[in-house]
Order: structure tokens, then C-alpha cells, then sequence
């Protein structure tokens, strides 16, 4: 009898790490002794909930009793108040925001748990705060290569990421067309599938993360795709970004982001870039990220009792 790994998720609207959480829930139905089941909130919806599948073993209360172990990510925590939880915890840890004093996720560092980094930046982050309570795992965040849209084989104009840095976005695109460049902005949330399309499209590709990040996966979807790629350091994407090789990093700054963008209009350059990155990027597979989870699936028992 396969044993079950219990999620929580209130999902009100699509976000990255609903994403990465469930590509793990994904990961745990493969394991050949773990099935996964998920407990949705009240407040979640259903548009654009990856949970409403027909396959999905959806609990209709939250009873993490009758689970052998439990997955939380965020603020997962505050449904789950056991101060020394009484079964194993695995919580995966997205951004280096958690080692932040004045972050609500701050204070569940002290909670007993088996943490997943999704990059070497957020492990060391928390492991400085000193607080970190149960054995840390960095697993670099992947993407699903397989649910990439084809690029264009006719790509052209600039594409400007900028849900997270809108004013800076509507402000680089204003200056590039002012130089004669085509521009596709996108400054706010689109459906997954639109958003890459119109990434795919594009011959350049511009992405703006706040100034830290758990590991900023935008970047690396468009060095998959093809793109070459201009993203400022965010702390997180350190764990793929090699400034000058497979991407440009210029500071967050209008006249710097400009000035790369203009750079790329070199077509050697531009090439040498995108080629670059795509090699990259084809590292961050989903297979790898799964196998590196099924064994610490596997050692569950050592790992929580270590």
C-alpha cells in the first residue's frame, strides 16, 4: 500500500510557486511508493488551478493525522501549528525572502522540517539566520522543457518582461521604440500559455525580477526558448546566469538595460548569446529535479530523525 504525501494549497490565482509546487506534487505521484493527495481552501479558485484535474486526489478536509508525511511551501505552515510536528515535514523553501526577519515566513525557520532550497543561494540564506531547524537539500528549480511552445523560425522584436518591475518595464519599452525597436511588453499577468508564445516569438528577451529572488525561472524560460537573454543579477538566478556567456546582466537601470539591448543588435553576438543559453538551460530538466526528490523520498526516515 503506497504511502500518502499531503499538500495544502490555497490558490487564488496562478503564480510561480504554485507552479513549482506543483511540479512537485507531479514528482511524488511518480514515486513507485508515495501517492500525493492535496487539501484546496475554501478561497481557491478554480480558473487556472492545475489541482482541478480529473486525476487529482483532492481531499475534502485538511487532516494531516491521517497522512504519513506532509509537503507544506510558505505560508503552508499556518495550517499546520504543531509546534514539534508529529510526522515528517518536507517544506520547500522558494526565495532567499524567508531568512527576512520582518517576513511572515521568517519564523516557521525554527520549525522542525526536511527543507527543499530550490537554489544554493536560498540554502545559504536561511542557513545564516542561524534558525534553520532539520537537515536543508538544495534541488535547483527546473523547467518542463517538454511544455515549451516551439520557437519561431521567423523571431523578431523585443520581448520586456515586467510583471514584478511594471514602471521600469513601460519605461524601457517606451525608450526602445523610441529608437525604432518593436516591443512586446508584457507588465502584468497573462495565462501561462500566452505569456511563452509570445516569448517564443521574440529575438531578444528582457526580464525584470525584483531585486532578490528565490532563483527566477522567467530567465531560463527564454534561454530555453531561444532568446537572447538580458536579466539583471537577482541573487537567485545565479545558480544558471553566467554573465557575458549565456546571458547579459546589466543593473536594473534604464540607460544600462538600453545599452544591452543595443549591444545584441550585433548578430554574432545576439547568436553566440542564445546558443549559449539554450545549452543551459536544457540542464534543468524536470527528470532531474524529479530523481533528486524520489531519494530524499527514499531516506525520509534518516533524514527526519538526523
Amino acid at each position: 500500500m503506497k504511502r500518502q504525501l499531503l499538500f495544502h494549497r490555497d490558490f487564488r490565482e496562478y503564480t510561480g510557486g504554485h507552479g513549482k509546487v506543483w511540479d512537485y506534487f507531479r514528482h511524488a505521484s511518480k514515486h513507485p511508493a508515495w501517492q500525493a493527495s492535496i487539501f484546496l481552501t475554501a478561497a481557491s479558485v478554480e480558473q487556472h488551478n492545475p489541482w482541478r484535474g480529473e486525476s487529482i486526489q483532492t481531499q475534502p478536509s485538511w487532516a494531516p493525522e491521517r497522512a504519513s508525511a506532509l509537503f507544506l511551501g510558505g505560508l503552508d505552515w499556518s495550517a499546520y501549528p504543531h509546534d514539534d510536528p508529529a510526522k515528517p515535514v518536507i517544506n520547500l523553501v522558494q526565495h532567499v525572502r524567508h531568512a527576512d526577519p520582518d517576513s511572515p515566513l521568517h519564523p516557521h525557520l525554527s520549525r522542525r522540517a526536511i527543507r527543499i532550497c530550490v537554489s544554493q543561494a536560498v540554502a545559504e540564506a536561511i542557513a545564516g539566520t542561524g534558525l534553520v531547524n532539520g537537515p536543508v537539500r538544495v534541488i535547483p528549480a527546473a523547467l518542463d522543457l517538454a511544455a515549451l511552445p516551439r520557437p519561431a523560425e521567423l523571431r523578431s522584436g523585443i520581448f520586456v518582461g515586467a510583471t514584478k518591475q511594471p514602471a521600469l518595464g513601460q519605461a524601457l519599452c517606451e525608450r526602445l521604440r523610441a529608437l525604432g525597436y518593436e516591443v512586446a511588453l508584457v507588465d502584468r499577468w497573462l495565462p501561462r500559455a500566452d505569456y511563452l508564445e509570445r516569448l517564443a516569438r521574440c529575438r531578444v528577451a528582457v526580464l525584470l525580477p525584483m531585486a532578490t529572488e528565490g532563483f527566477y525561472l522567467p530567465g531560463l524560460e527564454a534561454m530555453a526558448l531561444g532568446c537572447a537573454t538580458v536579466v539583471p543579477d537577482c541573487i537567485g538566478n545565479r545558480e544558471y546566469l553566467q554573465p557575458g556567456s549565456n546571458a547579459l546582466s546589466p543593473v536594473a537601470e534604464l540607460d544600462a538595460l538600453v545599452a544591452a539591448v543595443i549591444s545584441l543588435d550585433t548578430p554574432d553576438q545576439a547568436a553566440g548569446l542564445a546558443a549559449a543559453g539554450t545549452a543551459t538551460a536544457a540542464g534543468f530538466t524536470l527528470e532531474r529535479e524529479r530523481l533528486a526528490f524520489h531519494a530524499i523520498l527514499d531516506e525520509l526516515e534518516p533524514l527526519w530523525t538526523s
